[in-house]
């Protein structure tokens, strides 16, 4: 964008509007012919009405970005990185004067060294009778390098190794400031010496560079300090601490050695995927560090706030071909398979290039390499498979064409429905999208297993593997779709029991999640409805529908109660649990939906779209279902729901309905299960259960969910089966390590990871990294600063941004204008909340003694938020730098590390190391989706993993994939037996068996035929996960069915659960209810009803 049209834009968005005759408001040069010029030329942007320039409206106004350059949003963040790096090490002028109310020690963060011994606190010396300084002695330097790390460090430096011992260049330098106005010295000095034990004199007090050698594994081990010889008992002056503190050392190229991790020893694959690729050559010390090659040296630097861009990654295209949604859901069989032909053909072409560069590895590494490509030449074989399935099979290729119509409509709608929630304007569908190449591979690799369900990939749990944001969600929306489709066409399109009922089963593990992907899906549903509508003898008469099955404490369980809740909806109060209205917009056009567009009677749930001109408007409805009972009643073909949700299968005697087990059906009125027959409804046979079963986000199903899951999962794969088969799962995740044990222990099947590496983890066909020269990556920066508490960081660190940001103020400085802080506690989050509100506000007035302070505008995204407040605060998220509301931060906890996507933010900081590197990854993924991120760290220097994270800051962020930790999942762990198994087995024989499944029929149990049958499934599936003997399982089940037989003879009559009608005995009891029936067991209700905490008692043995 041109900086006339740019000066423009700021000025309208300021302004509103510009009369022609004030041009010079801009610029004194400016005319009326000037701002027609722009006009023309960015007519996109700006519109003239009556003689007034003003900016367009709705998506015109967001389009100004497209002529932003992305080369002035790097710009920007390096500029934003460079006045950071001003504000918290210093300087702002080389030889600056600070003046006596701008004291360096409070004004700069980080970069300092002070006098060995130092307290905290610095004060005038002189007025206060304190002797004077000391210097280190040689020998006492040692010791003050073993606490370096104790209260605000004296020394700082890094350690490199060497094959043989040469001659070294350092460089050091830092800044002094006098005790008065504050006025600062450059100081340097460098040395040209062979590596000893020694100590180094600089001619400028109190500098010294202390060289320390190990000689080990045929190394010499070289650690250098920077260090302040002063020594002090008490409080140090200004100007005996040095300032920013730096350290240069050049070593030859031919003499440095490189560090290696015990990663490279133990893990083969890692090496071969990523440690070949990378080399360490230094740790800092109290300090990040950085390092470049060049011919000669290895240029070793410490860094006070240490950086690495990790570059993108992606999607391969082809120069010959392109996926287009809309061109595959029309072209003939022969253009088909000349199409998706290109697919394979290309794969193989990239693998034999991979299979050339395998003889010249190591030879350790060589047999990993081989048996990718074992694996690759499968995933090729099952997309060649996939094609012939589309051109051989008529109704195979008619579901791939509706699968591509689907999601063509989807894509399409979902733009126009976020368009209008955003700027309140219709337009036009654009029926553009097309397939990435990872998506539509993965669709055709999984067909043969969609369509034959005796197919050896049907066994095979398929694991999208791909960076967030990268598109899985369309993936595998895209196979449900495929797998909707085929079961219809195969059907009779006038019996509805040859193919309704829930045909995809998407699971999640967070609610917010759930229900954000929830909308997501409910448009794909509405655009596979509307093909049905017209197609009935096609895809049946029975309406595609998608359903929300969360639990009670989002949405309710019964009509009764949702009608009670949308009373008090209706009449202004708040609705704390059970909230019907989970759809807060029309998928399809993106209108609000109000409490009047929620229609629900005793026997029906109706959600109406009220803009008149959508096809939802009708009294058909949006195909949607938030009710637990209507959605037993009309089992839709979508059920998405949470894990934890399958521990009810105790509980409830109905749940095997969304499986399949109706025996009635009327258009109207829906699916029962009777034993006897019913008026106005037809006899049918049970319908089939879920064909395909996706797991969002894997990685999140581990520790006590996972193993609970895994657990219970026993249920699920027993509910699924037909015809002497499971249904086909899916999986996806953007972090993960150890998959396939995972994959095993959970579902007891062989995984594969879709897409594969051969030699290198950033290619793998379907993707590839970029370098960031190319185009720029996610920018990592850590800050530490020891002895320092995590409060005063905040302070700093926010008081900085905010005054940068608005220093910069203009379009480009939109993407880091609304800082999203991410906290590993709500504790560390409520007490930053509170900085916002006192300490930041009055750093900012001193950083900025002349402007006008303005009211920060911060939000909270945690668990404290209610579900229906998200949807506002995304909204809110998304307005510019100059709209009314934009917000100045958003504090989040780990809610926003997964599936909250707002494309605008691009700066985040991080408060301490997250527990886990895939969590990591994920909260950091929530920035720079659109434009270049920005990620700042947090380091509490207090915390030895924190520090170790600084000090290797390069190193972690350069191979960060490589530190995922594998997830840990034990379902047959003695705690998960305790607390899940009674559940798991009373509950497989309640859903399996009719005659027991009413809740006052568990004196009915005996041990029989079916019930043999239903524990032999049980123990057979358990034992593929190679987790328990059959013996062993056997074992717990049978004494679980013993208690249940001794409590059908010891009372007459037996409930599932305790009744405040009646006083019949029970089965089941809560855990921790004291004042259940002795003799009930405890089942649990929630798979997260596991304790957060447990008691820990030492004793010596």
């Amino acid at each position: 964008m041109k900086p006339g049209a740019k000066k423009l834009l700021e000025y309208l968005q300021e302004n509103k509007e510009l009369d022609f005759k004030d041009a010079k408001n801009i610029g004194s040069f400016w005319t009326d012919k000037t701002i027609k010029r722009f006009v023309e030329e960015y007519n996109d942007i700006f519109v003239v009405e009556n003689q007034k320039v003003r900016l367009k409206k709705g998506e015109n106004l967001q389009s100004y970005k497209t002529h932003i350059d992305v080369n002035e949003y790097v710009q920007m963040r390096s500029t934003i990185l460079s006045e950071l790096e001003k504000f918290l090490v210093g300087p702002f002028e080389e030889n600056e004067t600070l003046g006596r109310r701008k004291a360096p020690m409070a004004l700069y963060l980080t970069g300092k060294l002070v006098p060995f011994g130092s307290t905290f606190d610095v004060i005038n010396e002189e007025e206060n009778h304190i002797e004077t300084k000391q210097l280190l002695e040689d020998e006492a330097m040692d010791e003050m390098l073993i606490h370096r790390h104790v209260f605000r460090p004296s020394a700082m430096g890094f350690s490199f190794k060497m094959k043989s011992l040469s001659s070294i260049k350092v460089h050091i330098s830092w800044g002094m400031y006098d005790d008065e106005e504050h006025k600062r010295t450059q100081l340097q000095e460098e040395w040209c010496f062979v590596p000893e034990n020694k100590t180094y004199v600089a001619k400028n007090e109190p500098a010294r560079v202390r060289c320390k050698i190990k000689y080990h594994d045929g190394l010499y081990h070289i650690s250098l300090f920077l260090i302040n010889s002063y020594k002090r008992d008490s409080y140090p002056k200004q100007s005996e601490i040095m300032f920013q503190t730096k350290m240069i050392v050049e070593v030859p190229k031919e003499h440095i050695a490189v560090f290696s991790s015990k990663a490279d020893i133990n893990h083969y694959e890692d090496e071969l995927l990523y440690g070949r690729h990378f080399h360490e050559y230094a740790v800092g010390h109290g300090v990040g560090v950085d390092w470049k090659e060049t011919d000669q040296y290895v240029i070793i630097e410490s860094k006070w706030l240490p950086f690495y861009e990790l570059p993108v990654v992606e999607h391969r295209t082809f120069s010959h071909a392109r996926f287009f949604m809309k061109e595959l859901s029309e072209m003939d069989s022969e253009s088909l398979h000349t199409t998706l032909s290109i697919i394979p053909e290309q794969y193989e072409k990239w693998l034999c290039e991979q299979k050339g560069h395998i003889p010249s590895l190591p030879e350790h590494l060589q047999d990993i390499a081989r048996n990718n490509v074992n694996k690759i030449e499968k995933i090729i074989k099952r997309i060649r498979e996939g094609i012939c399935l589309i051109i051989s099979n008529p109704s195979v290729k008619e579901a791939f064409q509706f699968a591509n119509k689907v999601m063509m409509i989807q894509q399409a709608q979902s733009k126009v429905a976020l368009h209008y929630r955003t700027f309140q304007e219709r337009i036009e569908p654009k029926y553009t999208s097309e397939w990435r190449l990872f998506q539509i591979a993965f669709l055709l690799m999984n067909i043969a297993g969609i369509v034959d369900r005796h197919h050896e990939d049907r066994d095979v749990v398929d694991l999208i593997w791909f960076p967030t944001g990268g598109g899985k969600t369309e993936a595998y929306l895209g196979l449900a779709a495929f797998t909707m489709g085929y079961r219809r066409l195969i059907g009779e399109w006038d019996n509805p029991e040859t193919y309704a009922g829930v045909t995809v089963f998407m699971r999640y593990t967070l609610r917010l999640l759930t229900t954000q992907q929830f909308q997501r899906a409910a448009a794909m549903i509405c655009a596979a409805e509307l093909i049905r509508q017209e197609n009935p003898e096609k895809y049946g008469i029975e309406p595609f529908r998608i359903g929300l099955w969360i639990g009670q404490s989002s949405s309710p369980n019964t009509y009764e109660d949702a009608i009670l809740k949308m009373e008090q909806i209706r009449e202004g109060n708040e609705v704390l649990e059970g909230n019907p209205m989970q759809l807060t917009h029309c998928p399809w056009c993106g209108t609000e939906l109000n409490a009047e567009d929620y229609i629900i009677e005793r026997h029906k749930q109706l959600i109406r779209c009220h803009y008149y001109d959508c096809p939802f408007s009708s009294e058909k409805g949006i195909p949607a279902l938030t009710i637990d009972e209507a959605i037993y009643q009309y089992v839709p073909t979508i059920l998405i729901g949470t894990v934890d949700k399958m521990a009810q299968i105790a509980w409830k005697k109905d749940m095997y309905e969304l499986f399949g087990r109706k025996t009635h059906y009327d258009l109207e009125k829906g699916f029962i299960f009777s034993e006897t027959n019913k008026k106005g409804y037809k006899k049918i046979n049970y319908l089939k259960p879920p064909e395909l079963i996706i797991q969002d986000e894997l990685h999140l199903i581990s520790g006590p969910l996972g193993s609970l899951t895994g657990l219970y999962e026993l249920a699920v794969d027993y509910l699924c089966q037909y015809d002497g088969a499971g249904p086909k799962i899916v999986a996806s995740t953007a972090t993960i390590r150890g998959a396939d044990e995972q994959i095993r222990r959970l579902y007891g099947r062989e995984a594969s990871q879709f897409p594969l590496p051969v030699l290198k983890a950033t290619d793998n066909f379907v993707s590839y990294e970029v370098p960031t020269q190319q185009k720029p990556g996610r920018l990592y920066v850590g800050i530490c600063a020891p002895g320092v508490s995590g409060k005063i960081h905040s302070v700093h660190v926010y008081s900085a941004l905010l005054t940068i940001s608005e220093k910069l103020k203009g379009p480009v400085i939109d993407p880091y204008w609304t800082i999203l802080g991410y906290f590993n506690t709500i504790k560390e989050l409520a007490g930053t909340t509170m900085l916002f509100k006192d300490e930041i506000p009055v750093r900012l007035k001193l950083l900025n003694e002349d402007s006008e302070q303005k009211e920060l505008i911060i939000e909270e995204m945690t668990s404290r938020r209610k579900a229906r407040e998200i949807p506002h605060l995304l909204a809110q998220m998304e307005k510019t730098y100059a709209e009314n509301g934009a917000l100045n931060a958003v504090l989040a906890t780990n809610m926003i590390s997964v599936g909250v996507d707002v494309n605008r933010l691009g700066i985040m900081v991080v408060h301490g190391q997250p527990k886990t590197t895939s969590e990591y990854i994920q909260a950091t993924s929530r920035v720079g989706r659109t434009y270049p991120g920005l990620v700042l760290t947090l380091f509490n220097s207090l915390r030895p993993r924190d520090l170790s994270h600084y000090e290797r800051f390069k190193s972690y962020h350069s191979s960060i994939y490589r530190f995922v930790e594998p997830t840990s999942v034990t379902p047959f762990a003695r705690g998960s037996i305790q607390r899940g198994l009674t559940g798991l087995v009373v509950g497989s024989m309640r859903q399996g068996i009719i005659e027991i499944s009413k809740e006052q029929s568990a004196k009915r149990f005996v041990i029989n035929e079916d019930v043999e049958k239903i524990k032999k499934f049980l123990i057979e599936r358990a034992v593929k996960t190679g987790e328990i003997s059959e013996q062993e399982l056997e074992q717990h089940i049978e004494s679980v069915l013993d208690w249940w037989l001794g409590m059908t003879n010891k009372y007459d009559s037996l409930a599932y659960r305790a009744s405040k009608y009646n006083r019949m005995p029970y089965l089941l009891k809560a855990f921790g209810d004291s004042n259940a029936l002795k003799d009930a067991r405890p089942a649990m209700h929630s798979l997260r009803s596991v304790e957060a905490e447990i008691e820990v008692k030492a004793w010596k043995g």
